[in-house]
């Protein structure tokens, strides 16, 4: 699905030169009303306008699969998440937006200003389960985004800080997903263009969508034909679980809307044989999550995890290129600090968006050659795979 995005805002995180002089501009007009008092205009004149705003930080509450099995509450805060400004200019009429923008990307606080000449009445502020290029929708069926509106204020002079609002918990997995995903999106190592990846320009980007309810008792896939992840009521839990069906969808959107064909891939597991085409998907998917987690490791919604770190003496671990913890941990060891690649995957990326590979065989011995500069082979990369049990 082609999104044309809501339009780009003065608040939030910064993506573009556009904004960041948007940012510029709001960081200027907060400072301003924050050391000036607003005096009336003298009689006969009209009256100034003066930026009047509702400050805070949006958080949710988590139950982190990631801690184990025992998934305790965390308070986080919701990065990158939508808000929209609403209320009247007038003593009449209804409610409309005025502006809006997303949470800021360090602590999910958020800065809604309108330019006013009097004090605006019956404000309030909507946010929506969706960012930049990622969103959570209801249904396959329901394209509807959640959202949740802040108390309404009768008559707003100044501007207020309403300090930490909370989603409300029958959605607050949702937030969840929004946020895990700025993992992903502040790695995705596309300096070409905004979207995420060099094959779309900004303004008609792809957008991400996971289908999630609280109710839903089905899911935990990438959907090849919808392009949606489906999720179940408890599978946001897991941030590895939401970033690891993001990595099918980021495969598919790097390889330009293709996907390889894919065989002998229900069931798979972390550590056993299924099929080079299923290793490679799976694997990479799980590398994806690892990677933007900053670890080694898959973890299930109900807290269990499984470790992706392996040699040839793994015992229980079947070998080869068949097994999608073997790619996965082979990616990891390319990527790292130490690794062959530069420290992190931003070539692997970028070659992934040039040429597509149908397996690790693929990628490994006809994709890393023809990369510019070339992506090793031998020495390190070399030991890596063997290490991982598999040799070309």
């Amino acid at each position: 699905m082609t999104t044309h995005l809501f339009p780009r805002f003065t608040d939030g995180p910064v993506f573009s030169r556009t904004r960041r002089a948007g940012r510029r501009a709001a960081v200027a007009v907060l400072l301003v009303a924050g050391l000036f008092a607003v005096v009336p205009a003298p009689t006969g004149e009209a009256a100034a306008a003066t930026s009047i705003c509702l400050n805070g930080k949006l958080a949710f509450d988590h139950a982190d699969a990631e801690a184990g099995t025992g998934k305790p509450v965390v308070t986080l805060p919701a990065r990158g998440a939508a808000w929209d400004l609403w209320g009247r200019t007038g003593s009449t009429g209804s409610s409309q937006w005025l502006t809006g923008s997303t949470t800021w990307p360090d602590d999910g606080h958020f800065n809604a200003c309108y330019d006013a000449a009097a004090p605006l009445q019956d404000v309030f502020i909507r946010f929506r389960s969706t960012s930049w290029l990622w969103q959570v929708v209801k249904s396959t069926a329901d394209q509807t985004q959640y959202s949740f509106d802040t108390p309404h204020i009768a008559s707003l002079g100044a501007s207020q800080d309403i300090g930490t609002v909370k989603v409300p918990t029958e959605m607050q997995r949702a937030w969840n997903i929004i946020d895990t995903v700025n993992l992903l999106w502040s790695k995705r190592a596309n300096p070409s263009t905004e979207c995420w990846t060099r094959h779309q320009a900004w303004g008609t980007c792809d957008m991400l969508t996971y289908v999630w309810s609280q109710n839903a008792t089905s899911g935990g896939y990438w959907d090849p034909g919808t392009k949606y992840v489906i999720m179940n009521g408890n599978q946001p839990d897991s941030r590895h679980f939401i970033l690891h069906e993001a990595g099918h969808w980021f495969m598919w959107r790097l390889y330009n809307r293709s996907f390889p064909a894919v065989v002998n891939c229900n069931p798979h597991y972390i550590t056993k044989s299924s099929s080079t085409s299923c290793a490679w998907t799976e694997g990479f998917a799980d590398a994806v999550a690892a990677y933007s987690m900053g670890d080694y490791r898959y973890v299930y919604d109900d807290g269990n995890e499984t470790s992706i770190t392996n040699d040839k003496n793994s015992a229980g671990w079947d070998p080869g290129d068949t097994v999608q913890g073997r790619v996965g941990a082979s990616l990891l060891d390319f990527w790292a600090v130490n690794g062959p690649d530069g420290g992190n995957w931003n070539r692997d990326i970028d070659l992934m968006s040039r040429q597509s590979s149908q397996d690790f065989k693929d990628f490994f011995t006809v994709g890393r050659p023809s990369a510019v500069p070339a992506l090793s082979t031998t020495g390190t990369a070399k030991t890596i795979i063997d290490g991982h049990t598999i040799t070309y």
